[in-house]
This record gives structure tokens, C-alpha cells and sequence, in this order.
């Protein structure tokens, strides 16, 4: 996403999901990832992700145009419609005005760049390492509740804002995605800049050379790990 002031059909975002609606004066997005643990269990979380995304999407359209979104009851509206066995971090954005408000749950967010360098981050929520809070549906069980992280960040006019889940910001650190909008010529095009980020961050979650924001985060913990991340 790139923060522009001319009008609402500039609002780009290369996301999961996003919600520009002329008529509606709303821009929104949100990405999710699902929780890979759910594998053992012969269940694709990614299924629940996805619906998830979904019913967001479709929470946001239900709203009457004008009316100021809150995330965490669209976030939590969503959830509830939600029916795929599975679970899935989430971080869902709107731009109201000059601020970026948001909703979090777990290590999926999203950085914002002005003038090509890092200026902010959002958070992450974790149990503990590598164990991050999550919206799901449990075997059994059904849905528990969820602790929702609320944030804001004034932006400005030409900020850009990559949103994305562990598998990128476990594998690329702040200074890379520095790197890659500094060999943009001017203003770059978001789907070409998301393609780049992307292939950096899968190229480095195979390497087992490559110090990794999880190699190091792990070490903190002492525990031992070699490379990127790709689990």
C-alpha cells in the first residue's frame, strides 16, 4: 500500500484482502496466515485462513458507507462466521484520514517506509517463541476467546506500507526491504515491489547461510537455529 492524498481509486494495496470502495469513502485490508501446527493433525489451516480473509471482507461491505470501521468488531464478526477447523494470525488496517489504525492477533502486521527507511512496525503476540496468539476453531472445542492488540501510526503522503506474515518478517529484517525500495526508480509499483519482497524472503528461508530475524530472535531464547525459516 502506498498512502496517497488524491483520491480513493490511487489506494493500492498487495495484500490478502482489500476494501476501496468509492462509495463507501472506506480503505481497508488485512492479511492473515494460517497456523502450519495443524498439519500433524492432517488439517490445512490455511483453509480457515482464507474464509476468515472472506468473511472480513464481506463484514466490511455490510457496513454503511461512511461509517468509521471497527477492526477488532469486524475482525471478531469474522471470526465468529468463520467455520474451517483450523487457526490463523490475522492483522487487519484502515486508513482513517491521516492515521493507520489496526488490529492484531499474533506475528502477522506490517512496516511502514517514508522516504525508503523504516519508521515503524507493528507489534507482535506470542504465548511464548515462535507461539503466537491466534483466532481459531478447535476440535472439540470450538472457539476460545482472543486477545486483540489495537494500534495507530500517523502517516503521511507517499509512506509505503508492506504488509505480511512470518514467513516474510521472519526472513527479511527492516534494513533488506530498505534496500530493495532504495533500487526503485522514484515512486515503486506495489505489485512489483511485493513480487521483489517476496522472492528475497522465499530465498531466504532455504538458505542455511543466511542470519535470520528467526535465527536470531531463537538465539535470544537459546535455542538453536541455523538459516532461515521455512516450518
Amino acid at each position: 500500500m502506498i498512502i496517497k492524498k488524491r483520491s480513493l481509486s490511487d489506494f493500492q494495496a498487495t495484500v490478502s484482502v482489500s476494501d476501496d470502495d468509492e462509495s463507501s469513502g472506506r480503505q481497508a485490508f488485512g492479511v492473515a496466515d494460517g497456523v502450519g501446527g495443524w498439519a500433524r493433525k492432517g488439517i490445512d489451516s490455511g483453509i480457515f485462513a482464507r474464509e476468515l480473509m472472506s468473511n472480513y471482507l464481506a463484514s466490511l461491505r455490510s457496513l454503511n458507507p461512511g461509517r468509521a470501521v471497527d477492526l477488532k468488531e469486524t475482525l471478531l464478526k469474522a471470526h465468529s462466521m468463520t467455520a474451517a477447523t483450523g487457526s490463523s494470525t490475522a492483522c487487519v488496517v484502515s486508513l482513517e484520514g491521516d492515521r493507520l489504525c489496526y488490529a492484531n492477533v499474533g506475528d502477522s502486521g506490517f512496516m511502514v517506509f517514508r522516504g525508503k527507511r523504516l519508521v515503524y512496525r507493528s507489534p507482535t503476540q506470542q504465548n511464548y517463541f515462535n507461539r503466537p496468539f491466534s483466532l481459531g476453531n478447535w476440535v472439540g472445542e470450538g472457539k476460545r476467546p482472543v486477545s486483540v492488540f489495537l494500534g495507530e501510526f500517523d502517516v503521511e503522503q507517499g509512506d509505503v506500507v508492506v504488509a505480511g506474515s512470518d514467513g516474510v518478517f521472519d526472513n527479511l529484517f527492516g534494513s533488506e526491504i530498505e534496500e530493495i525500495l532504495q533500487e526503485s526508480d522514484g515512486e515503486p509499483w506495489p505489485q512489483d515491489l511485493a513480487w521483489s519482497i517476496a522472492t528475497v524472503a522465499s530465498m531466504n528461508s532455504v538458505s542455511q547461510e543466511y542470519d535470520s530475524p528467526f535465527a536470531i530472535a531463537a538465539e535470544s531464547q537459546g535455542i538453536e537455529h541455523v538459516g532461515g525459516q521455512n516450518r
